[in-house]
């Protein structure tokens, strides 16, 4: 709280095992061993820092203790989502654990070293100590007793049995029973354990069978019916793709024995079945503008020529990315694809004019040079509005603004780009094309002319003939 004052409003922390009664604090991770931080900054508009800069601040921080076995900062509170922080992650496939987890560290040490990697996580869990006690059926059986009974008697000095209940005004509380603390925590209490048979006769554990310290397994995660461990190298800084790409080259150079294999999953693979979602979208989305357009201007040519203005605004989308330092993303894409149906208004506003004015008799230049002179106001000031109004968007703080802004700068730079250059290459584009249509059309009419000359000339003897 001192270090980071005027960032940091909240941090509160819950330490040691959940007891059994909590089934909240049991389906997350807790022990004796595990502290567990949650902590909460102040708006994103009060702080200079962003939130991904004070998790890397604060995995530095972390990294400094000896005393911590792993780390984890989990940016949003979730490792999943749009909140999370983005991560590469490698599925590792294979029956053996030892083997797979000697891959998994040998994975995770090899990943600290790309650029832009700042935590790398295993997803299997650390072997966990605990006592096992192992019962001699045949002393049990001379001192009367079998292995439920002997195991319900243990448990219950452990876990408690509940022995009644409490009843005040009108609610009721289990009273359960069990050891103190100090009498179930070492190997010389579990052993000093007293379990009784049905003539309630004692007898102690360690004279029925003994204690064993031993490690226990993770638990096993499986996926498509195979063992499965996830090493999630957390990005910070850097784009997913080129991190993904060293992390192959990595993997090629590693010696993997035979029935083991490495996938990439997670952010990656989200990303790609995103990007193809949205290519399959725009694809859709040129085909209808299209079709509009060629219904509405009756014609093909019309159309083919306003759709040159949308190459130019992915071609504004790619700068305007890279002068503000943000990546190609999801919702820089979806910005992208917004400007599919936008940026082709200006060029219409033009090519309907042109058009008018050719009905009107004037020349193909002359109608070029007034539609441009005309429609250059009602442009800019479309453009303009849009522009402005997603600058809140594009550079203001706030929660969510690290989501937003991408699709901002994105239609930002993608409109402006385009709207200059649909000024330029629309009208000459229609020249072009115009010059074309009316140079076919007089050898057109020259063809017409020479045949209707022809026949003039040699009509007597056609009809002879």
């Amino acid at each position: 709280m001192k270090k980071y004052e005027g960032v940091m409003l909240v941090c509160n922390y819950t330490v040691g095992q959940a007891d059994t009664d909590n089934l909240f604090a049991s389906m997350q991770d807790n022990g004796s061993h595990i502290i567990s931080f949650n902590i909460r900054l102040v708006d994103p508009g009060d702080r200079k820092v962003t939130l991904e800069e004070v998790c890397d601040e604060m995995r530095r921080d972390l990294a400094a203790y000896p005393e911590f076995n792993k780390t984890q900062v989990i940016l949003g509170g979730s490792t999943s989502g749009i909140a999370g922080q983005a991560s590469a992650d490698f599925e590792i496939y294979g029956y053996d654990m030892e083997v797979t987890d000697s891959l998994a560290a040998q994975l995770r040490r090899e990943l600290f070293a790309i650029k832009g990697v700042t935590e790398v996580n295993i997803s299997r869990s650390d072997y966990q100590p605990e006592y096992q006690v192992e019962f001699d059926r045949e002393k049990l059986a001379i001192h009367g007793l079998n292995l439920s009974t002997a195991g319900v008697y243990l448990r219950n000095r452990f876990n408690g049995a509940t022995a009644s209940r409490y009843r005040e005004d009108g609610e009721e509380y289990d009273i359960k029973v069990r050891y103190a603390p100090e009498f179930r925590t070492s190997l010389d209490n579990i052993e000093n354990i007293l379990i009784y048979n049905n003539q309630g006769q004692s007898v102690r554990v360690k004279d029925i069978g003994k204690v064993i310290e031993k490690f226990a397994p993770p638990t096993i995660e499986r996926k498509d019916r195979e063992r499965i461990v996830t090493v999630s190298a957390i990005i910070s800084g850097a784009a997913l793709g080129d991190v993904v790409k060293e992390g192959q080259a990595v993997i090629e150079k590693m010696d993997i024995p035979i029935g083991v294999s490495i996938q990439i999953a997670g952010s990656y693979e989200d990303q790609q079945e995103s990007f193809q979602d949205l290519g399959v979208l725009a694809v859709l989305i040129v085909l209808l503008v299209f079709i509009v357009m060629a219904a509405q201007f009756e014609s093909l040519t019309y159309p083919f020529i306003i759709m040159f203005s949308i190459p130019f605004a992915f071609s504004g989308v790619l700068m305007a990315l890279f002068f503000t330092g943000s990546t190609l993303s999801v919702m820089s894409l979806l910005g992208g694809i917004m400007l599919i149906g936008i940026v082709v208004k200006n060029g219409i506003v033009l090519i309907d004019y042109i058009i008018l004015c050719r009905e009107r008799g004037m020349a193909v230049i002359n109608s070029v040079i007034t539609s441009g002179k005309s429609r250059l106001r009602p442009v800019l000031m479309t453009t303009a509005t849009t522009v402005l109004g997603m600058i809140p968007m594009a550079f203001g703080g706030g929660e969510g603004s690290e989501m937003w802004s991408p699709m901002g700068i994105a239609v930002i730079g993608g409109l402006t780009v385009s709207t200059v250059l649909t000024l330029i290459l629309v009208p000459t584009l229609y020249c072009t094309f115009a010059g074309t249509g009316i140079k076919r059309q007089r050898r057109k009419m020259k063809k017409q002319r020479e045949l209707a000359e022809y026949f003039e000339a040699h009509k007597h003897e056609i009809i002879k003939k």
